[in-house]
Order: structure tokens, then sequence, then C-alpha cells
């Protein structure tokens, strides 16, 4: 498999998440965004880009593009889906919560206004926070795990992903909520995710520059032991 991207975390990261957590070969094209703004950028890649937009997946002669067909693709590929009607319907829950607040939070980065509405999403994400904490509770497999007893799946790496994106944008938030950072924390801890998030490969932008609180050191929350 090949994805093409920009040099960030970004939409893509769930699917990369699973590539690593299965130990699956794949291999990654980047765009810088400046060539991708300028007058070239763009349509020299549109035979696999059909919309104009970034990400892109390639698997032999298949194409796919938009981030949540590409994640569920590479989930049901990799054997990280459900295995019932029931845990695939509980998987694209989860999944769409977490993409859900990985929205918010993209929204919210790119609003010039950023340190003056960081407030008011740090509250709107606590009271979220708080639900999701509740369901967690009463839907979670273990302690470990959203939907599938020992065995992570797409809804695990996307949910992860959100809730350790919120932690240098909201410090402390999540610290909050002690049994949702122990799911995050064992995700990446994790064979395969583990020296992926703790190594070079990974970017340590989440967003592009542009971003008002994009592509600054402090983005990002960086793994280590």
């Amino acid at each position: 498999m090949k994805l093409t991207y920009f040099p960030v975390r970004g939409l893509i990261e769930p699917a990369r998440l699973m590539l690593e957590l299965a130990g699956a070969r794949y291999e990654l094209e980047t765009i810088p965004i400046e060539l991708w703004q300028g007058p070239q950028g763009k349509q020299r890649f549109l035979p696999i880009t059909p919309f104009g937009q970034l990400p892109v997946l390639e698997d032999g002669g298949f194409v796919l593009c938009q981030s949540q067909a590409i994640s569920r693709y590479v989930a049901r590929k990799l054997g990280l889906y459900g295995g019932t009607l029931e845990e695939t319907a509980r998987i694209d829950e989860v999944t769409e919560v977490a993409t859900e607040m990985l929205r918010e939070l993209g929204v919210t980065c790119f609003d010039p206004r950023f340190h003056e509405i960081r407030a008011e999403h740090r509250a709107t994400m606590g009271r979220k926070l708080d639900l999701l904490d509740r369901y967690f509770a009463r839907t979670a497999a273990s302690a470990e795990h959203w939907v599938v007893p020992g065995r992570y799946t797409l809804a695990d790496a996307t949910m992860a992903f959100a809730l350790e994106s919120l932690w240098p944008v909201q410090p402390g938030l999540l610290d909050e909520f002690p049994k949702l950072r122990h799911a995050v924390t064992s995700f990446f801890a994790a064979d395969g995710v583990r020296g992926y998030v703790r190594g070079e490969r990974r970017f340590r932008t989440w967003t592009a520059p542009i971003a008002a609180f994009g592509g600054k050191p402090e983005e990002t929350h960086h793994w280590s032991d």
C-alpha cells in the first residue's frame, strides 16, 4: 500500500497507526504544503486525486480517497474491524465520535482567534470528555480496549489519536479522566505502535503551518520512555 499526504499527522494518522500496529509494509509519499498550493501542485496529482484532495491510498491498481474511507479500508484489510455486525457498528460509533473531536480541534486550531477561544474550547471538550468517560465505563470491552476484548481496532486507533491530540492544546484536561488516559497510553504502548510514536518517522506537527496553532513545536504530544 501507498499513502500520499502532507508531512503532518492530520487526517491520515489513524490509518498509519493501524499499519504500524499490524506491522504492515507501506510507502508514504509526502507533498509539501508549498508545492500543493503552487500552480503545478494539484495538477501533478490529479490522476490519483479524483476530487483534488489529499490523502490518497493506492493498493495495487486500486485508488481510494477520503480519509474516513481510507481508514476503514485499512482496518478491514488488516483485520482491525469488527467480527460481528454489532462489533462493527460499535467501532463505527466510537470512530465517529473521535473524528468529530478531531474535526472540532482542527476548526479551533485554524481559527485566527485561537488564543481567544481556547478557554471556551476547553470547557466544551471537558463536557464531551465527561460524557465519553461515562460511555466508556458503560460499553468498553476492557480497560484498554474500546470494543473488542484483547484486540485493538479502528476505534482504538482513532480515539487514541483524538485524545492524544488534545494534550498539547488543552494541557491537563485528559488527566481529569484517568480511565480514558489509561486507554490512550495503553494503545500507544502496544507492539508496533510503541516504536513508531517514539521514533523519528512520525511527524512532529499535527496540522499545516498555516493554522493559528499549527506547525509549532508545542502543537503535538511526543512519546518517550
